[in-house]
């Protein structure tokens, strides 16, 4: 294929990757973890700096960036404007990554998958660092392979700076330098000239990542103190696998199917790239490269998740890559083919079937905390009050509808206990308040339950509203319940 022809079709590859990742971009309403970012990303960069190092997990890049964009527009195309463009520049990205590792064919039908990917499409269009984080990692793996090979400063300069700015941008990005280092120490004695260049550009990394460090260090202190994740089982490797694949979006009666053709084809991908590596083949390198930025940072944050609970797949986004790599090379070059590639449009069959799932399907949506608080703010009095039980509604309301009297109840346990949600609650402006604060001169009080996290303590905070007044209207929206209680009243004297 002539240069221009591949240009071209990298070019319709990354065009179509991105109207896939504008489109529907402002449907859903943001969720907790993006009001967060657009909460503290409104304030100026003096408080943007300081609030993400207090209430944050992450360094302060992302929201850097965000602040930007916000100053042209606060709807959810300017909160998630920053993720599509990062987004869509790592296809064309990818493709030469994957054309410096592989033949070309195994290059375009990697950016074939990753343009029409249900999770980077997902993160695409989410208003958090996750596709600013594929994008430097990426650019930092790209960068190290061209550096290692060929040995041109230029190369490690932008490897040393990719990386700095994929450290600046989640807490967790040294998982992927740690797989560049793995695939380095693999290869010490037949590229040791380029260790002397390599330890430098750690040095290089630490220094310009050095001002964060001691927020760094608290932020860690923070999580090792309360952090909400679970101890992982052996199934969360297989299940980020499959998720790096479709996401969480399939329809139900695909997914046996679509479990299948990924299980078989990751199992024939594996067992062909051990006979690669173990002939030693002039592909071996590569095949080593492929396995070390896949496995490596699953596997670290695995570990890690022993120590302290914080195996989140979306942290490791950008192992996702090798996945892509392995899979697109044994469909174009590993036995059994036939049988590969049988396998392998099955798997690109289900990534399209997801996507319908994924851009219509309310049930696989975020929360609609924008239709409820307009809802809300269509059949509000005045001299009425508004009481939340969870903090994502407050928060939500907060942004979607300011001029309500948003009050968020006290008594949550995130927020009792030293929690990472907590704090970050706090930190964007969300404090708890007494229930008899919040209604006092109030003849009506909304109560706004979404049951997205601590149902226990949320029912029972309406039970205890339906003990002390009278139910007198219940609108729905979505998952959302809005519930006019009349304080002057006692519920047998007033019904829905």
């Amino acid at each position: 294929m002539t240069r221009r022809r591949a240009l071209l079709l990298v070019s319709v590859l990354t065009a179509c990757g991105a109207a896939l990742r504008f489109f529907r971009i402002d449907v859903q309403s943001l969720w907790l973890d993006e009001l967060f970012s657009v909460l503290i990303a409104r304030r100026n960069w003096v408080l943007v700096l300081a609030d993400t190092a207090q209430g944050d997990t992450n360094p302060p890049l992302y929201n850097l960036l965000l602040h930007f964009s916000l100053q042209f527009g606060s709807d959810e195309v300017a909160a998630r404007v920053v993720s599509f463009i990062f987004a869509t520049a790592t296809i064309p990205l990818f493709y030469a990554l994957a054309r410096d590792l592989f033949d070309e064919r195994s290059a375009f039908l990697a950016t074939a998958v990753l343009m029409i990917n249900p999770l980077h499409i997902f993160y695409a269009q989410e208003a958090r660092m996750y596709a600013q984080l594929a994008f430097f990692t990426l650019a930092a793996i790209f960068f190290f392979l061209r550096a290692w090979r060929i040995g041109r400063m230029r190369d490690w300069i932008l490897f040393v700076l990719a990386t700095t700015l994929a450290f600046y941008t989640h807490s967790l990005a040294f998982l992927n330098l740690l797989a560049l280092d793995v695939f380095a120490l693999l290869f010490r004695q037949t590229r040791r000239e380029r260790w002397h260049t390599l330890a430098l550009a750690h040095v290089a990394i630490a220094l310009l990542f050095a001002p964060w460090m001691v927020a760094l260090a608290q932020q860690a202190a923070r999580v090792q103190a309360g952090f909400w994740g679970i101890f992982p089982s052996l199934l969360a490797l297989f299940s980020t696998l499959y998720l790096f694949l479709f996401s969480n979006v399939l329809p139900a009666f695909v997914v046996p199917f679509a479990l299948f053709a990924a299980l078989a084809l990751i199992v024939f991908a594996l067992l062909a790239a051990v006979r690669v590596v173990s002939a030693q083949r002039d592909d071996a390198p590569s095949m080593y490269f492929v396995l070390m930025i896949l496995f490596v940072p699953l596997l670290g944050l695995f570990l890690l998740s022993f120590i302290r609970p914080i195996f989140v797949e979306r942290t490791i986004l950008p192992a996702s890559f090798g996945l892509y790599l392995l899979l697109t090379w044994a469909v174009v070059n590993a036995p059994p083919r036939v049988l590969n590639r049988v396998l392998g449009v099955a798997v690109l069959l289900a990534m399209l079937a997801a996507l319908p799932n994924y851009y219509f399907d309310p049930e696989t949506q975020k929360p609609q905390m924008r239709q409820a608080a307009r809802a809300l703010a269509a059949q509000i009095q005045p001299g009425d009050v508004v009481a939340h039980t969870s903090d994502s509604s407050a928060l939500a309301f907060m942004y979607y509808a300011p001029s309500l009297s948003n009050h968020f109840l006290a008594g949550d346990p995130d927020y009792i206990t030293t929690t990472t949600r907590g704090r970050t609650g706090r930190i964007a402006g969300l404090e708890p308040e007494d229930l008899n604060a919040i209604v006092a001169e109030h003849s009506r009080v909304w109560l706004v339950v979404a049951l997205d996290h601590n149902e226990e303590y949320q029912k029972a905070r309406v039970s205890e509203f339906d003990a002390r007044w009278a139910r007198c209207a219940v609108v729905n929206v979505d998952l959302i319940s809005l519930v006019l209680y009349d304080i002057g009243r006692t519920p047998s004297n007033c019904r829905v």
